[in-house]
């Protein structure tokens, strides 16, 4: 595979990550031509990171296609949530349930406070990335799935439960959801260059973001609940956001193309 494509699908991956959130998002603030392509920008950027370093290339260059475009989304979101939460200071006023992160519900005042538990949860997210473990066994794939998924609803637990809540059907959505599709992954593992532990982690919480806000946002038409209902909301923007969703389906079309030519590539290959 040409590796001049790689970066081409983490921008892709990032793309698709801005179109969920103009969909959502827009209503409320309007489209923000300027923040739209930030997920674009650290898709590309975290791929050049794990290409540059020695001790992610070869396993970078080992994933295909299918796997690199989720593996950059799950960073992403993951890192993107860290940087809203503890590092970006910007009026919560428009909020339901603040960006800024809380410690159970309640306000931190202290900048150095969430800086220094921002900074140590970073350095355990590339902590993770660091696992070099290989995983072939389909049960293997479940349990990093279902984990995975875990790990996802404890942070949203966290942040939204003490202002909507905690729905215990809810906690357990993400969990099922990728022990679920866990197969997409196995099926597409290369024996001669298996996954590791660290990518796949990071891999499901990619997917877990895709399929869920798919669903959220696109069959649903849940409008966001993080901003109070009582925000004017960009008629505008309501009546034309349709077209993040095409744009989103092409996009999705082409990832099914690509996951097909790489399971046929696959089994050719035994």
């Amino acid at each position: 595979m040409p590796t001049a494509i790689l970066p081409v699908i983490a921008a892709v991956s990032g793309l698709y990550t801005s179109l969920w959130g103009a969909f959502k998002d827009s209503p409320y603030e309007g489209f923000k031509a300027r923040t739209f392509p930030r997920s674009i920008y650290f898709n590309v950027a975290i791929f050049a990171v794990l290409y540059t370093l020695p001790a992610f290339h070869d396993r970078i260059v080992g994933l295909g296609l299918f796997q690199l475009f989720f593996l950059t989304m799950g960073l992403e979101r993951f890192l993107a949530e860290i940087y809203k939460g503890f590092f970006r200071t910007e009026d919560q006023a428009k909020y339901f349930v603040p960006s800024r992160i809380t410690f159970f519900g309640h306000h931190v005042a202290s900048d150095f406070a969430r800086y220094a538990v921002g900074t140590a949860i970073v350095a355990v997210v590339f902590g993770v990335v660091w696992i070099d473990v290989t995983v072939e066994r389909f049960l293997w794939f479940v349990i990093a799935a279902y984990g995975t998924g875990l790990v996802v609803s404890l942070g949203g637990a966290y942040k939204d439960a003490p202002f909507e809540g905690f729905q215990p059907l809810k906690f357990q959505r993400s969990g099922v959801v990728l022990a679920v599709l866990s197969p997409l992954f196995y099926f597409v593992n290369d024996s001669q260059s298996p996954v590791s532990v660290g990518f796949l982690i990071y891999m499901n919480g990619g997917l877990e973001r895709f399929a869920v806000e798919y669903y959220k946002t696109y069959i649903q038409r849940n409008m966001s609940g993080k901003f109070r209902p009582d925000i004017e909301r960009h008629q505008h923007e309501l009546d034309t956001r349709e077209k993040y969703h095409y744009a989103a389906l092409a996009i999705m079309a082409g990832l099914l193309g690509i996951y097909i030519y790489e399971l046929v590539v696959w089994r050719d290959a035994l």
